[in-house]
């Protein structure tokens, strides 16, 4: 296991220049390929599907806005996502498309052409990995061997790897796999639009079957470093794959309950995705979480692979029915990326928009894929996400990145400018780690994250389910700001060092 330095100075060329050694040269922005001229009819159907559904999604959504306790975090949240989602389904089945059956979007021309693609893949050194994914995703697999039109489908979604060859779907339809099928599914209405059977080799199921589970911790434990009183900072906690709703799960909510009492009160919270594995909004958010919600406390979800886009309408979310968004809290301004979608083209020339007026305040994205990762999916960050989002984040100048995804903590060395961060460990089974020489940080352990922004400091510390302590440090947005750090941060960083697991020590930098 790799522990490095824990204080970082983050200020563009400065900090790109010094850290040149360790990081790969950019490679250049991903243009995805053109479609094939075969799917323009296929293009042309999905608009006229749209077309038609359009008036009925606005009529499920205005059905939705008049449910009692929508915007509150209990059963009536969940009871607005779910008359929205019925609504447009009854349409679907009686009015729209009673008649509908196999093939009809995906037509005998389109499906030949999505299989060629398919089997070339399948077919290409990328095999093992696709197969990997497709096993990871299958953690949640269908309710049901094979689909059916028009039915609901509880259905793992397609990996990014894949979704790249396939062609472009509009923002109400997503791609999901039950076992060999590939899914059409519409994402508000949560059924089943078209499929294509046998389109992909039998994936198999991972599971989390002889994992250790965390166990809560008494409620009254004082937590173990509680950040600075700082006037005007800004506190807030992270978690990602947190959604199990198994013990693991509770343990994390516990020891954040504890670090709220004991510690310092966080007012919101970083959801780094996977958000519902089984999509059971009571059970893995609104239960786990009902002591937080109650005090008051704000969730800001993105969405992971094992989550349902129609997630973005869960109002106790804060995604404003949006899969990318933006927000500002103190002296940061936040932008939240869908990352099963890394090489969006419009996703990145919202991101180019994003930081324009940020000024001094930090630039933190978070999103469930990461760039740099050493868990269980280092491949697909180093050979999908990476490629796809590291050039638009370096020339935005963003500061500060977290993901999650894999079920481990991980702190990765400023790549060219910029502070990665992994925290997975929200409640999922774990992931074995592997250090990385881009590696500061690496632990196998359930956790969550806590963070402070007062100016250009950001203060940071990894807590595990057992309310120990991880990793702690501190990073400055400017050379300057890490110059001659005050009295506050002196002490702090005293305690960080005390109360670090031996072996970490904070270098300067």
């Amino acid at each position: 296991m790799l522990f490095r330095s824990l204080v970082v100075v983050l200020a563009g060329a400065v900090v790109s220049a010094a850290c040149t050694a360790c990081s790969p040269t950019l490679p250049p922005t991903t243009v995805p390929d053109q479609p094939s001229p075969s799917y323009e009819p296929f293009k042309t159907a999905l608009q006229a599907y749209v077309d038609q559904t359009q008036p009925y999604r606005k009529q499920a959504a205005q059905e939705a806005e008049k449910v009692p306790g929508k915007a509150a975090p209990n059963a009536g949240a969940e009871q607005s996502v779910r008359t929205r989602q019925n609504a447009l389904a009854d349409a679907l089945r009686s009015r729209l498309r009673p008649t509908a059956k196999q093939g009809d979007l995906f037509t005998p021309t389109v499906a030949a052409e999505i299989l060629k693609e398919l089997q070339s893949m399948f077919s290409s050194p990328q095999r093992d990995l696709l197969l990997d994914e497709l096993a990871e995703q299958n953690n949640t697999p269908a309710n049901a061997p094979t689909p059916a039109i028009n039915q609901r489908l509880e259905a793992p979604r397609v990996p990014p790897r894949l979704i790249d060859v396939l062609p472009p779907l509009p923002k109400q339809l997503e791609y999901d796999f039950a076992g060999r099928a590939l899914v059409l599914r519409d994402i508000d209405a949560d059924i089943v639009v078209d499929f294509i059977p046998n389109a992909l080799p039998q994936p198999t199921q991972t599971s989390g079957a002889g994992e250790s589970a965390a166990k809560p911790t008494p409620p009254g434990r004082v937590s173990p470093l509680p950040m600075p009183q700082i006037r005007g900072g800004t506190v807030f906690a992270l978690m990602g794959d947190s959604g199990s709703g198994d013990q693991s799960q509770q343990a994390v909510a516990q020891a954040m309950l504890t670090y709220f009492n004991t510690a310092r009160h966080f007012p919101f919270v970083l959801m780094l995705g996977d958000n519902l594995y089984d999509d059971d909004y009571t059970n893995e958010f609104l239960t786990p979480y009902k002591p937080l919600l109650d005090r008051g406390v704000k969730f800001y979800a993105a969405l992971g692979n094992h989550d349902r886009d129609l997630e973005i309408h869960f109002k106790p979310f804060n995604m404003g029915d949006k899969d990318r968004y933006s927000f500002e809290e103190g002296n940061a301004r936040f932008a939240v990326l869908n990352s099963n979608h890394p090489a969006d083209p419009e996703q990145i020339k919202w991101l180019d928009t994003v930081f324009t007026d940020a000024t001094t305040k930090w630039r933190i994205a978070f999103f469930h894929h990461p760039l740099y990762s050493s868990g269980q999916h280092a491949a697909e960050s180093r050979d999908v996400i990476r490629p796809a989002l590291e050039s638009a984040l370096q020339r935005n100048h963003t500061n500060v990145v977290f993901s999650g995804h894999e079920h481990l903590y991980e702190r990765v060395k400023p790549q060219h400018g910029i502070a990665y961060f992994v925290s997975g460990g929200g409640g999922r089974y774990l992931y074995d780690y592997h250090p990385s020489d881009f590696d500061e940080v690496g632990v196998s352990d359930h956790h969550f994250m806590i963070a402070e922004i007062a100016g250009d400091r950001l203060f940071f510390e990894a807590i595990s389910h057992a309310q120990k302590l991880i990793d702690c440090g501190v990073l400055y947005r400017t050379p300057e700001a890490g110059t001659k750090p005050d009295d506050t941060t002196q002490k702090w960083l005293a305690q960080c060092e005390a109360g670090r697991p031996a072996g970490v020590r904070t270098t300067h930098q």
